[in-house]
């Protein structure tokens, strides 16, 4: 493995952004590039030991000023809860099941404790519990035998893999989105596109008509035209005039500016 992936088997992979990041891969690439080792509460003690090991530098105390992170599970009111899916949204490791509208509910054996899915909720129905004693703590300094050890490094990648998973599914959803939103611009787009073609059709049509009409009104004009014909040939000059005017800016519209 190269560095950052060392550091990241490191990590608890709570995914709970303590540490000013968005997840633990991306702490461990700040690590690779000197970030203190102090910034991650979910590991506490235990981990900044191991990463001073593998990084080869002295052990400090875990920062202060960061939030602590207990061995903890989410745990959803379903009577409260009114659909929204904002929690399951936030959940980095969709370890909230549900859909909208409907009640949603977490599953205690996947959930990391980060606590992210407290703040969206508009309905404060989401609390944090101890863990269950059948579930292994995923955070440090509680795996105290070899088999606990074993057990907290399979809940650990785990958590890295659904929280992958999910990185890629947010990644695809997007790129469907992004590809329907341009399909529905093409589509727009195309049927402007006809559209303006059929109204520079509709507006030549009606052009020629109208010098049609107007060149016919000229000629029947004779040496003792009344004022009558006279009005009627300004009527059918005006009426040119204008049918001219709305062809000519269709012409100088997008995609016409040189015809």
């Amino acid at each position: 493995m190269n560095l950052i992936h060392r550091i990241d088997a490191l990590l608890p992979q709570t995914q709970c952004g303590k540490c000013d990041h968005a997840g633990c891969r991306p702490y461990a690439e700040g690590l690779a590039a000197g970030e203190a080792i102090n910034k991650c509460p979910p590991g506490g003690s235990e981990t900044i030991a191991a990463l001073a090991q593998l990084l080869q530098v002295p052990v400090i105390a875990p920062d202060p000023e960061r939030r602590a992170a207990p061995a903890q599970v989410a745990f959803i009111r379903e009577a409260e809860c009114i659909g929204c899916t904002k929690c399951i949204q936030a959940c980095p490791v969709d370890a909230i099941v549900g859909a909208s509208k409907l009640m949603h509910t977490v599953i205690a054996s996947e959930c990391t404790g980060c606590d992210l899915c407290l703040a969206p909720c508009p309905v404060d129905c989401i609390e944090l519990l101890p863990l269950p004693d059948n579930l292994v703590p995923i955070v440090g300094g509680l795996a105290q035998t070899a088999e606990h050890l074993v057990a907290r490094s399979h809940r650990r990648n785990q958590a890295r893999l659904r929280h992958e998973q999910r990185t890629v599914r947010l990644q695809r959803e997007e790129a469907r989105r992004q590809a329907e939103r341009q399909a529905r611009v093409q589509r727009i787009t195309g049927t402007q596109g006809a559209d303006q073609e059929s109204a520079l059709k509709r507006a030549k049509i009606a052009a020629a008509m109208s010098r049609a009409q107007l060149n016919a009104a000229r000629g029947a004009l004779g040496a003792t035209a009344d004022q009558a014909q006279h009005a009627q040939v300004q009527r059918l000059e005006a009426a040119a005039q204008k049918a001219q005017q709305q062809l000519d800016a269709l012409l100088v519209g997008p995609g016409h500016a040189d015809a």
